[in-house]
């Protein structure tokens, strides 16, 4: 790891744990689409919520005053559908989900890896997409001995994700529950759009409780690859009200992270609920992102700066690593130092 001058040298910062309170990250669909802009590891596609009808061949499921719907607005065609209690629903949802459990991480270091790597146990990640990326990057990871990651919420379920309703717990679907040992029940994925009832799937309704827990106690808000869309005012206004008056958050910051060129004025119009004054960012790339220049440091970068008002040097994680072992390993460094905190508390209490 390089060091560069500033008054908080790379080596102090590594060392350093200090934030107790969690980074929020907020994951959508642009995401997936700028970790795998040429598909997953077979090539496949990653469709936005947009393109699906017309990206997965769904449109001759949809009735014939709806067909052209479906490719512009799928969301509203599938909510006219649902309405209509159309035989084709359940297929419609079978397709869906078959193909997005098919869709895989390729072998190497990909952006998922990264920011499963880039955040502390203490930090969550919420998402409303429904590939298993996050999940597939978390078991790989473990393989190669990393035992600390972020919690992890999905938001509109996901395909490799269940739930145990008597237990109240959720796991890979269809594997079986540590408590009642009873197989782990796949999560719904589709909501009509005009009514999306969180409500009516425990596992959707245990992830918003996290989510406004998480978001009431958070430092720092980060979105990536998520425009907020008219069709998911739902989800906003349970976001709005878990982050609460944006006037009484004057200490947080928010970062978004969008495509190369997007419209900046626009994403801070549509982000504004969340932004106090001048308390924001707006970044081209993941790697321009408080997570990839202050790695599982981001709160105590975070402090140093902006309470403190230091000047801090950037970690920047590596670009172009081949392999993950290569990653992980470059990762080291930081999860040793909080295993040996972490021996030390234990050792003391």
């Amino acid at each position: 790891m390089t060091d560069y001058p500033g008054d908080v040298a790379v080596d102090e910062e590594i060392a350093t744990i200090s934030m107790a309170c969690p980074h929020v990250l907020l994951l959508g669909a642009g995401a997936s689409k700028a970790a795998l802009p040429n598909g997953d590891k077979n090539g496949r596609s990653v469709p936005v919520m947009r393109d699906i009808a017309d990206e997965l061949n769904l449109t001759q499921l949809f009735p014939g005053d709806l067909k052209e719907l479906a490719g512009t607005d799928f969301e509203s065609a599938y909510s006219r559908m649902f309405e209509r209690h159309d035989a084709g629903l359940d297929e419609l949802d079978r397709r869906i989900a078959r193909y997005f459990k098919r869709l895989e991480l390729p072998d190497g270091p990909n952006p998922y890896d990264y920011l499963h790597l880039c955040l502390r146990d203490k930090d969550a990640i919420f998402t409303f997409n429904w590939d298993p990326f996050l999940v597939q990057s978390r078991i790989r990871l473990a393989a190669l001995g990393v035992s600390k990651f972020p919690k992890l919420f999905f938001l509109h379920g996901n395909v490799r994700i269940g739930f145990c309703v008597r237990d109240a717990t959720s796991g890979i679907a269809g594997r079986p529950c540590s408590q009642c040992r009873e197989p782990f029940v796949p999560s719904n994925l589709l909501f009509p759009v005009e009514k999306k009832n969180y409500q009516a799937d425990p596992l959707i309704v245990r992830e918003w409780a996290a989510a406004r827990y998480f978001l009431k106690n958070c430092f720092m808000f980060t979105v990536f690859g998520y425009s907020a869309p008219k069709t998911d005012l739902d989800a906003i206004s349970l976001l709005k009200g878990a982050w609460g008056d944006v006037q009484k958050r004057q200490m947080e910051q928010t970062e978004i992270i969008n495509r190369p060129g997007s419209d900046h004025e626009a994403l801070r119009e549509t982000w504004d609920p969340f932004i106090h004054t001048h308390h924001y960012e707006i970044h081209d790339s993941f790697f321009e992102s408080w997570l990839a220049m202050h790695p599982r440091r981001s709160g105590e970068a975070y402090r140093n700066q902006y309470i403190e008002a230091r000047f801090i040097a950037d970690n920047a994680v590596p670009q172009g690593v081949t392999e993950l072992e290569e990653l992980v390993a470059w990762f080291r460094p930081l999860l040793d130092v909080e295993f040996a905190q972490e021996s030390t508390s234990s050792a003391e209490s």
